[in-house]
């Protein structure tokens, strides 16, 4: 094997963080898990196993995972999913995240609250309701490149 491969190993141990959460009547569970301060790994859970919807959004997970461990920011995929349409969508039971417009819009917004650099007065700013009209930090536009492989 090469030493020059840039995905970097996952830890034995991390830390991680589970929320679950209704999405317009759907259940699901997002769990992420964190090592150094660097997120690591995303796991989003809904559906019944063996459906369409189960099958897409671990899909989605195993993507975002993967893309992580090679480097990429946290930052990238709340710019690329964050108002992205489809259903599920509507209210949600989760207070930090109150409406979403899918289940990619609601990861967005989870990971933009727990795993991104924000200004500190962002949460003070933030108003329960629709977050679609709260005001929002400036997002950073996509820069990440991945690493070649040979």
């Amino acid at each position: 094997m090469s030493d020059d491969n840039p995905q970097r190993r996952s830890p034995r141990r991390y830390t991680g963080t589970t929320t679950d959460f209704v999405l317009d009547g759907t259940a699901g569970r997002l769990t992420t898990a964190t090592s150094s301060g660097q997120l690591t790994h995303v796991d989003l859970r809904v559906g019944k196993h063996g459906s369409t919807l189960a099958g897409l959004t671990e899909a989605l997970s195993t993507a975002i995972t993967s893309a992580l461990q090679a480097g990429a920011p946290p930052s990238e995929f709340v710019a690329q999913l964050r108002h992205t349409h489809y259903t599920p969508s509507g209210a949600t039971t989760d207070p930090d995240v109150p409406h979403a417009t899918s289940l990619s819009d609601y990861l967005a917004h989870r990971l933009h609250r727990q795993h991104t650099s924000r200004p500190p007065h962002a949460d003070a700013a933030e108003l329960p309701g629709d977050v679609r009209s709260s005001p929002q930090p400036p997002l950073p536009t996509a820069s990440w490149v991945p690493h070649p492989r040979s």
